[in-house]
């Protein structure tokens, strides 16, 4: 468990401090999420 919480609480400084890393994280998650979306996946 404290393992878990030490990576959750190191992504979240990344995320906060480095804006590269926020960038590339959103830019991770739209394509994702655009691709599942555009080809059908997911149930829409």
């Amino acid at each position: 468990m404290t393992e878990l919480l030490a990576d959750h609480t190191e992504l979240f400084k990344q995320f906060s401090d480095n804006e590269s890393f926020r960038q590339w994280l959103a830019e991770t998650v739209f394509a994702s999420t655009y691709v599942e979306a555009t080809t059908g996946a997911g149930g829409a």
